[in-house]
Parts: structure tokens; C-alpha cells; sequence
């Protein structure tokens, strides 16, 4: 069934997701602001109303099958479940890449990595693709249409940290997803140093 929001049609029940992104913003301005007089309480509340309802259509995107979703359309408890557990991951990743980069015997082989998991909710997508970037050691390079993900990893371990596909089913879990994680390892590039051809951006004595 389909409801109207300004002149924006969504499936589902935008009048929900109105709700959610004024509470997000009436409680941002409080803490913002600090005030609890009725003069501020009543300003934040018909701002926070004017902004959602400007906003929200902005916050719905379509996914596969033409489906569509709000970006904050996740379990709040999930997500500070999911949160928590990002966190550690990034701290022990950054003491992994630390001791690294800190040892005399740099032994690393940067490599890029591919792996499929097609969401239908675009947010999960973007959700994975950053949570990837966060953690020190891996990068999301690229997103396809199809679902595969182009990550670069900076070793060995944390190529087969993103290939047993834990942080891609967390995030199906969050955003209640159902698609199967698939690693792709016949698409792997390993020494990417070499895949550049070396080139000199300068001149001396007319030898390049």
C-alpha cells in the first residue's frame, strides 16, 4: 500500500518514519541546546516537525525490485549491539596495523579482495562499505551494481578477517537481510604495486 508524504510516494508507513526522523532531530536540538524553558521546547518542537517533514522524503531510497527503504530504518538495539562490536574491531585492527607499520621486518602484501553480498536495502550496502573503510587495514574501493565488493587489504590477516564474511553478516543481521555472503577469490589481486606501471613526475638534466 502506498501513502503520500509532500509529494513523495513510498511503500510502507512514511508517517513512521516521519516520527523517527523528528524525534532524531528534536533530541539532537535539546542536547544541542541545553534549555529546558517552554520558549525553547516549542521552538525545537515545530522545527524539528518543519525540518522532517522537508527531510524525510530525502531519506527514502530505492533499492532492488524497485523497493523502498528509510535509512535509519534499523533495530536501535541492534545497532548498539552492532556498534559496540565495530568499535573493538576497529581498536584491535588499529593495535594490529600500529605494531605493524612500527615493526623494523615489514612483512605485508597489500592486495585487493573481492566478495558478493547483493542487499536489497541500499543503507546495508553503504552501512558495510563504510564499517569496512573504518576499520584500519581495509578499504572499500568499489561497490557494483551486482553486489560485489573491491576492498583492498593491506595483509593477510585482514583479508581473511573480511573474507570469512562476519562483518557482512552482522550487517545483514542489522538491517534484517537474508542474501548470502560469497567470497571471490579467483578475482584477487595480489601485489598491486606492480599492476601501476612506475612513471617519474619529474625532469633532471632532461632524463626523465
Amino acid at each position: 500500500m502506498k501513502f503520500k508524504l509532500g509529494n513523495f510516494k513510498v511503500n510502507g508507513s512514511p508517517l513512521i518514519f516521519f516520527w523517527i526522523t523528528f524525534a532524531i532531530l528534536f533530541l539532537v536540538w535539546m542536547l544541542l541546546s541545553g534549555k529546558w524553558e517552554w520558549k525553547f521546547v516549542i521552538f525545537g518542537i515545530v522545527a524539528s516537525l518543519a525540518v522532517a517533514y522537508i527531510c524525510t522524503p530525502f531519506l527514502i531510497v530505492t533499492g532492488r525490485n524497485k523497493k523502498q527503504f528509510y535509512l535509519f530504518g534499523c533495530n536501535p538495539l541492534k545497532l548498539l549491539i552492532y556498534s559496540a562490536w565495530l568499535i573493538k574491531e576497529i581498536v584491535l585492527s588499529s593495535l594490529e596495523t600500529t605494531r605493524l607499520v612500527l615493526s623494523p621486518h615489514m612483512d605485508y602484501l597489500p592486495r585487493i579482495v573481492y566478495f558478493s553480498i547483493p542487499f536489497e536495502n541500499p543503507a546495508a550496502t553503504m552501512f558495510l562499505a563504510n564499517s569496512i573503510t573504518l576499520t584500519p587495514g581495509t578499504i572499500t574501493l568499489d561497490v557494483l551494481e551486482d553486489g560485489v565488493f573491491e576492498v583492498h587489504a593491506l595483509t593477510a590477516e585482514a583479508e581473511a578477517s573480511l573474507m570469512s564474511g562476519v562483518m557482512a553478516k552482522k550487517t545483514a543481521w542489522l538491517y534484517g537481510e537474508n542474501c548470502a555472503f560469497t567470497p571471490l577469490p579467483g578475482k584477487k589481486k595480489v601485489d598491486i604495486g606492480t599492476l601501476v606501471p612506475k612513471q617519474d613526475y619529474w625532469e633532471e638534466d632532461g632524463n626523465a
